[in-house]
C-alpha cells in the first residue's frame, strides 16, 4: 500500500503520513484537506483495527488530479500476521465528482460521510466501526 500510494501520488506529492490504529487523525486529515483545496497531488493512510491481521485504507491524489482510495490487508487468509507474499492492496477510483468526507472518525474517505459496514473486506468503505 505504501509503495503504491507513494508512487501514484509522485515525488512532488504531499506525504500527509500514517495514523496509527488509536493515534489521533486530526493532523494528517488536516493535510489531505488542504492538498486536495490546493489541487496538490497528496498520501494519506490510516491504520484500521482488523481481527487477524493488519488493515489500512487511505487517499491517494495524483499529480493529474485523479483521487483513490487504497485498501490494505496484510494477510486475507487471516492468519495474524502480515504475509510478504499474501498481502493485497486494493485501488479503487474515487467516485466523480471528487468529494473528500471526514467520517466519524475524523478520516478522510471518498466514497461517503457515514460509516457502514462493507460489502467484503476489500470495499471501499472498510471501516464499519
Amino acid at each position: 500500500m505504501d509503495w503504491r500510494s507513494r508512487w501514484l501520488m509522485g515525488i512532488r506529492g504531499i506525504d500527509c503520513g500514517e495514523v496509527g490504529v488509536n493515534g489521533d487523525p486530526a493532523e494528517a486529515t488536516t493535510c489531505a484537506l488542504h492538498a486536495q483545496r490546493e489541487g496538490e497531488p497528496f498520501r494519506v493512510r490510516y491504520d484500521i483495527q482488523g481481527i487477524d491481521s493488519a488493515v489500512a485504507g487511505g487517499i491517494v491524489r495524483t499529480p493529474s488530479g485523479d483521487l483513490f482510495a487504497i485498501s490494505f490487508d496484510g494477510n486475507p487468509h487471516g492468519a495474524g500476521y502480515t504475509s510478504l507474499l499474501a498481502q493485497r492492496s486494493v485501488q479503487s477510483v474515487c467516485p466523480k465528482p471528487y468529494r473528500l468526507w471526514v467520517n466519524p472518525k475524523g478520516r478522510v474517505n471518498c466514497f461517503q460521510q457515514t460509516l457502514s459496514y462493507p460489502q467484503s473486506l476489500m470495499s471501499p468503505n472498510l471501516e464499519p466501526y
